[in-house]
């Protein structure tokens, strides 16, 4: 009987050993994460900055698998570098090991060993994140689509709160155009990764170059904030190459914020901007609410519209003074007095016309005399994620010179004058690397009508506080009209200033004195002086009514006289309908040119 039980139990023991064996497979397989997913997870792409299976940053002491990267052979060098004996890996990569470890793939371990990251963690605090756009300028080529970087905020150590900025920029450059394109577009140029004062950045924007600053909130949680934070503890040592239309700071930020949430990249752009980035970053729900910090220039600009001569003329003698503004308990317009005061004290002491001393104690008699139940708001429709898009092509049918052709145009950043500018502070037209060709209907070829390398105009009303000029500069291959009507093409560059004077919400009238150098069959100097008005229409249109003058043109020594009129119907937020009439004349002769354009914005 002993026996008999001795083998059954034998056995038993050996039944339930072979069922084991034959499920460790399965149960191992089930246990291990799928390394095959997680390297296709769109987190682990956005943590190395790939972009269509590329690596958009090609420094070894990012990428472990240069020159021979994929995002599998990546994964498991990091795998085996994160499991070895040396802790200082996980301080190298502290947001790779977090996410990993949250993915089941790493086992649990600390780094409270990691000096520089706990150093970020103590004074940089992120309580709070917001994705801050810098709008844009024309002193800076490489600003001239506008900025985005971070800010962050929170309590250090002692109880104090903190701000501070994460931004990505190249190095200052100047106006030598061809050195700037072929360094930023070819070769490509240093790239920084900085952290500062937030401060620091709104006396550089703000008060010395006047930009506006768009401050949109992140609604992330801890422990999204924990894996940004750790990311761009990741980046600081990275030597970055910046190409303009190819890595920047949008770029850069997009996949920063593609860590905590990937569908900021579910709709990549042909060029992605500034403003791609804060239009990607609401759709993919991350914004909150945007405050604007609004340059004084810009406040007084707006300011100016709303108050009398007679306002002006106090606020100006006050400031000048260093005393508060007339007030009274039923005039509206006090506030906005009080308003315009602060603004243009700000805007004398940028200028140094005002110490900082002075400016300072004047802006704080201001303040405390302020109403506290009234305050400026932003208005959304300025905000860069109601921009339209910044790139565009167009489809025209073109009668000119007894040709009717098909006109194809690419303008892959950013916009013409006649479309929608009601988010800007002005009128104003940014064409980048802009490229027509022309399909002649009657037999005489294909050509290309227009090759602009860089482009840009802005109307800017002068306001009463600060004047305020309006300018042009042009660069690339156009048509230009000879004494004989007919348009050539010509490598043109030129330049204006003038003024621009709006009135009531919808008109502008212009006035801009142009000069330039052409080169056909030899070099020769041209001006173009022209006056027009921008007329802002119900039904969603706009019209552009221009008369200018060209003397010498293509080098004839002959002038000719140019009215255009240019009418836009906006089709919603991507599609536009343009049509445009020009007469030229000169003496007896006339040539006229009508043109028939949808244009469709991406």
């Amino acid at each position: 009987m002993i026996q008999r039980l001795r083998l059954r139990m034998q056995s038993g023991l050996r039944a339930a050993f072979a069922w084991l064996c034959l499920a460790a497979p399965h149960l191992t397989a089930a246990a291990a994460p799928d390394l095959d997913a997680l390297a296709a997870h769109p987190t682990w792409v956005a943590l190395l900055h790939v972009r269509q299976g590329e690596p958009m940053v090609r420094d070894p002491g990012f990428l472990l698998t240069l020159p021979h990267f994929s995002l599998q052979a990546e994964l498991r060098a990091t795998l085996t570098l994160l499991q070895g004996d040396d802790a200082q890996a996980l301080c190298r990569f502290p947001a790779r090991y977090t996410w990993l470890r949250h993915q089941g793939a790493l086992p649990e371990r600390s780094l409270a060993h990691c000096g520089e990251l706990v150093e970020f963690r103590t004074r940089a605090p992120m309580e709070q994140v917001a994705l801050v756009f810098a709008s844009e300028t024309l002193s800076q080529p490489s600003s001239m689509m506008g900025h985005v970087f971070l800010k962050l905020g929170g309590h250090d150590a002692t109880g104090t709160f903190r701000e501070h900025a994460i931004s990505f920029y190249t190095e200052p450059v100047t106006w030598n155009l061809p050195r700037l394109f072929w360094r930023s577009l070819v070769v490509g140029m240093p790239g920084y990764f900085t952290l500062g004062p937030y401060a620091d950045q709104v006396r550089g924007y703000v008060e010395r170059e006047g930009r506006n600053l768009w401050e949109h909130p992140l609604e992330l949680d801890a422990a999204q904030r924990e894996l940004l934070q750790a990311h761009l503890m990741e980046l600081r040592p990275v030597q970055f190459t910046y190409f303009f239309q190819r890595y920047n700071c949008a770029t850069l930020v997009q996949q920063v914020l593609a860590v905590v949430q990937p569908r900021v990249l579910d709709h990549p752009d042909l060029w992605t901007t500034p403003k791609d980035v804060v239009r990607a970053a609401q759709q993919a729900g991350l914004l909150g609410p945007a405050v604007a910090v609004s340059a004084p220039r810009w406040t007084l600009h707006l300011l100016d519209q709303a108050l009398t001569s007679d306002d002006v003329a106090a606020v100006q003698q006050a400031v000048a003074q260093q005393t508060l503004p007339p007030t009274s308990g039923t005039d509206p317009r006090s506030f906005l007095r009080q308003q315009a005061a602060l603004a243009l004290n700000q805007q004398w002491m940028a200028n140094g016309q005002r110490s900082p001393e002075a400016g300072t104690a004047y802006r704080q008699r201001l303040e405390t005399a302020a109403p506290a139940q009234l305050a400026l708001a932003s208005n959304p429709a300025f905000s860069p994620a109601a921009a339209p898009p910044d790139s565009q092509f167009s489809l025209s049918l073109q009668r000119r010179d007894g040709d009717d052709a098909v006109v194809m145009t690419f303008l892959p950043a950013s916009h013409r004058l006649e479309d929608r500018n009601d988010m800007y502070f002005n009128e104003s037209a940014l064409r980048l690397f802009e490229v027509a060709l022309s399909q002649s209907l009657q037999g005489r070829g294909a050509r290309v009508e227009r090759a602009t390398l860089y482009a840009v105009e802005s109307l800017l009303p002068r306001d009463r506080f600060t004047g305020g000029l309006s300018g042009r500069f042009k660069i690339g291959h156009e048509p230009q009209a000879g004494g004989d009507l007919a348009s050539r093409g010509a490598l043109l560059v030129e330049g204006g200033l003038g003024i621009t004077q709006r009135f009531g919400q919808d008109l502008d009238i212009f006035a801009l004195a142009t000069a330039g150098v052409g080169a056909r069959r030899g070099a020769y100097v041209y001006a173009s002086p022209s006056a027009g008005f921008v007329l802002r229409q119900v039904f969603q249109m706009k019209a552009i009514v221009t008369l200018s003058l060209l003397h010498n043109g293509l080098g004839d020594g002959r002038t000719t006289r140019e009215w255009q009129w240019t009418q836009a119907k906006y089709l919603g937020p991507n599609w536009t309908l343009v049509g445009r009439y020009t007469l030229r004349e000169r003496a007896q002769q006339r040539a006229r040119e009508a043109e028939l354009q949808l244009k469709r914005l991406f």
